[in-house]
């Protein structure tokens, strides 16, 4: 239950704030030193030391682990209502008054201005330990017996106390001070390093992306236009043979599979083109997967979520890829069969989901390939992004269904 409890995401979150450990630490050392201090307060009169006695001693360790159970559940993560907020404050004021009484003022300024720091600023934190030392000043002055600053030892002993309060609280406060500094550079430190590693991610995936930008443009270019003048100078060789009278059957064969075999690598040559071309997603992914939807040839019934999260480019492009792969494989594998596509989610994670009827009468492709080179490169692409493949099929339905977390907003 406990570590359940310690696994939610919003206690994470709380726990990794920088202020959290130097509190704990720093309240739970003061209120130890407090403890420690309270069971020897009398060196004069060693019979009525608490240490002696075992009840006393229970009763303070109590008392400790209460006020240290306090200042957990002060700090803990989640809104405060007003009743809460005024238990807060009349159990700081009760924990001062009974920290002064029974030990000094410094066992004040070891814990009270330290947790307070959870929500006050430094400026904030550092009025409040003045006041807190006034204060304690003033209450230990009024526990018997009361000091007359008639003579000259009282002032000493006035001054003295004054002395170990700075030293012990003052030292103590500006210890966990550099502490918490030390740990808001640390997590920015960190933060920047997460972003830094961001921006190089992003470079080089814009890098790839120019990569294949190129490399289709090469191959349209280049590759599509030698496949289109075979294919035209196959036509001119079937006319000039046909003028000529030639009427040999093997040649008409052959003129007649080279440009079919032409014809089929020019379609071929351009899924690749069209799989390697960059779509411009910079607009909202609902409206690119509707482009893409409508320029498709077979009927797709497209649903999508009535709002659209805030999404990295790299999490659109998969998804559009994802759609692109999923209809590329019905219309492989069970072309003229209609086909459902749905983009649906939460606040944690989005879900695309694409069904298509399978094509039984088509002769060869009575069932999807499971572990197509698309679908394995896209299994790829998306567990990179934290997401998941699944691919399901029954004797009439088959389904891919592409999921991916949405990134927390920094």
């Amino acid at each position: 239950m406990v570590r359940a409890y310690l696994n939610r995401p919003e206690v994470q979150a709380f726990l990794q704030r920088p202020r959290v450990t130097p509190i704990v630490l720093f309240a739970g050392l003061g209120i130890l030193v407090t403890f420690l201090r309270s069971l020897v307060l009398n060196p004069a009169e060693t019979a009525t030391l608490p240490l002696l006695d075992a009840g006393s001693v229970l009763l303070r360790l109590v008392v400790a682990v209460l006020w240290f159970a306090a200042v957990l559940w002060a700090i803990r993560p989640g809104e405060r209502g007003r009743a809460e907020q005024a238990l807060l404050i009349l159990g700081t004021l009760a924990f001062s008054i009974l920290a002064v009484w029974v030990d000094r003022p410094a066992a004040v300024l070891m814990a009270t201005p330290i947790v307070a720091r959870y929500w006050l600023t430094l400026r904030q934190s550092l009025g409040l330990f003045t006041a807190l030392f006034v204060g304690s000043l003033l209450i230990y002055t009024l526990i018997p017996p009361l000091p007359t600053l008639a003579s000259p030892q009282e002032w000493f002993g006035l001054l003295g106390l004054v002395v170990v309060t700075l030293t012990q609280g003052g030292f103590t406060y500006a210890a966990f001070e550099f502490m918490l500094q030390n740990e808001e550079k640390q997590v920015s430190l960190r933060r920047a390093y997460r972003e830094l590693q961001a921006y190089r991610s992003l470079e080089l995936r814009h890098a790839a992306l120019e990569e294949r930008a190129h490399l289709s443009r090469e191959l349209h270019d280049t590759l599509g236009h030698q496949l289109t003048a075979l294919r035209l100078e196959a036509q001119r060789v079937r006319k000039l043979q046909q003028r000529a009278g030639g009427t040999d059957p093997q040649v008409t064969t052959s003129l007649n599979n080279v440009m079919a075999r032409s014809g089929e690598a020019l379609e071929q040559l351009q899924e690749v083109v069209s799989t390697l071309k960059v779509p411009q997603l910079d607009g909202t992914l609902h409206q690119a997967l509707r482009d893409l939807v409508q320029t498709w040839p077979t009927q797709v019934n497209l649903s999508l979520a009535r709002e659209e999260p805030e999404l990295p480019s790299s999490h659109k492009l998969a998804l559009y890829r994802g759609l692109q792969e999923a209809l590329t494989n019905a219309q492989k594998h069970a072309p003229g069969q209609p086909i459902a596509a749905r983009l649906s989610g939460d606040d944690r994670q989005l879900s695309l989901s694409v069904r298509n009827p399978l094509n039984l009468a088509r002769h060869g492709w009575s069932e999807h390939r499971r572990g197509g080179a698309g679908l394995a490169g896209l299994r790829s692409r998306f567990e990179a992004l934290g997401g998941s493949v699944q691919v399901t099929q029954d004797k009439e339905v088959f389904e891919v269904c592409l999921t991916l977390p949405i990134p927390a907003q920094s």
